[in-house]
């Protein structure tokens, strides 16, 4: 661990300082700089990190690359890789460490909505970032969440008054293409009483031979709001991503959150909802597909503090190759937590024989009166009966299989509310099973 923690480049002296940044954000990184320095990497004899080894990772990464100003939008084809089909409210895009591009609606100023970066949004409305900056991901959290909390730069800002219905989504892309970089997706998203929002989040960069995401999502959902969060992490070959993912729900509130994972060669990401106003629920859902030899890890904690409130978990994953997924999935009904309702599903289908999966769900119930509280698992390999019948129709068996695979993820895909969001997902996971096929077992 000490070899690592001397390689790094992460020093007081790469510190960013960015025009205009408050003492509360410097006040911030300092102290996370320093628990940086002090916290251990993570290690799998913790049954946190049981899954994923990283004690050995070099962390001599660039801590800031260029952007290349707003010229750079269409110098590298950026609003192609933001994916944007429909229309949006807002549009937001970070090349590498800086934010080089944003666009917003009239409507949304006018309504009092804040959509800019987290940079700029700590300048010119530290009254509305302070409060929140941190609050739900501690910069001690782990020692990435500290090196995050250290070097974030650019990062989105959302903050919806009460009241106001945001009906277009609005959308950032994070495009990293700086090799041997750094960077740190940051998003925090406030909603206010009764306000209502759809925020999309997109990673994306080329293969890589190596670069870092460590990045921290933080959203906070006022009693009787309504957030929608889609992450899309389609980064490159080469890329380590880890990633905490946190949503406090207020009473009578409703968060709905879809995680994607087809990029990275390392993804993990840690996914919590926190239920803590009476009536409020969380619908949670992830799809993933690994190939080559992808891990990818998922951990989930459904938090019920609130009495009567709700959550539902279900996250699909297929795999191919030498690849491997662990999904770890907790809920935790508190004391004095009444009524509570949760249901935590995670299904995996294996498309080689090299292919590996782990399912392990938790249950932590400390009041006696739950409506529901349970869990369901699977992994297993495509069944050769469906196969059989298909290609007894004259069906081929890379067709059959297609069809097994896609019918297999139409339960999270009918439960994705956008529909160009589905049809995405519909063409990204074709193109899995195209390029498992040229790659072979």
């Amino acid at each position: 661990m000490a070899e690592v923690a001397t390689r790094s480049t992460f020093t007081s002296e790469a510190l960013p300082a960015p025009e205009g940044e408050p003492a509360f954000v410097r006040s911030l990184r300092e102290r996370a700089l320093e628990e940086f320095e002090a916290l251990p990497m993570p290690s799998p004899e913790t049954e946190e990190w049981r899954y994923t080894d990283v004690t050995d990772l070099d962390l001599a990464f660039e801590p800031f690359a260029d952007g290349g100003g707003p010229e750079a939008v269409k110098r590298h084809g950026l609003l192609a890789a933001a994916g944007v089909v429909g229309e949006r409210a807002g549009l937001q895009i970070q090349r590498n460490s800086e934010v080089i591009s944003r666009q917003a609606s009239e409507d949304l100023d006018s309504r009092g909505v804040v959509f800019t970066s987290l940079e700029r949004a700590a300048a010119e409305h530290p009254d509305l970032v302070e409060p929140h900056l941190h609050a739900l991901v501690p910069t001690d959290r782990s020692r990435f969440t500290a090196l995050h909390g250290a070097f974030w730069t650019g990062g989105t800002f959302l903050h919806v008054p009460a009241g106001v219905a945001v009906e277009l989504p609005i959308q950032t892309l994070t495009y990293l293409d700086a090799d041997g970089a750094a960077v740190f997706p940051r998003t925090l998203i406030v909603a206010e009483e009764s306000a209502q929002v759809t925020f999309i989040d997109r990673y994306v960069s080329p293969a890589l031979s190596r670069a870092l995401s460590a990045g921290v999502v933080e959203i906070v959902a006022g009693p009787a709001s309504r957030v929608s969060y889609v992450n899309l992490q389609e980064w490159g070959d080469g890329v380590q991503h880890l990633a905490v993912q946190r949503a406090v729900v207020g009473a009578d509130a409703k968060v709905r959150s879809l995680g994607v994972a087809f990029g990275a060669t390392l993804a993990r990401t840690e996914v919590e909802s926190v239920l803590e106003g009476d009536g409020g629920s969380s619908e949670l859902l992830g799809l993933y597909f690994g190939d080559a030899d992808q891990h990818i890890d998922h951990r989930s904690i459904q938090d019920h503090v609130g009495s009567r409130t709700s959550s539902d978990l279900l996250y699909k994953g297929a795999l191919q190759g030498s690849s491997r997924a662990i999904n770890t999935g907790t809920v935790i009904i508190r004391q004095g937590a009444h009524r509570c309702d949760a249901y935590q599903t995670n299904r995996n289908v294996l498309l080689s024989e090299t292919a590996k999966a782990h399912s392990v769900p938790n249950l932590e119930i400390l009041t006696n009166d739950p409506v529901r509280c349970g869990h369901a698992a699977s992994v297993g390999p495509v069944d050769e009966d469906e196969l059989f019948y298909l290609q007894t129709r004259g069906i081929p068996a890379d067709e059959a299989e297609r069809l097994i695979v896609t019918g297999f993820f139409r339960e999270v895909l009918d439960r994705v509310a956008l529909e160009e969001i589905r049809r995405g997902l519909e063409q990204a996971i074709e193109q899995e099973l195209d390029r498992g096929r040229r790659e072979g077992p």
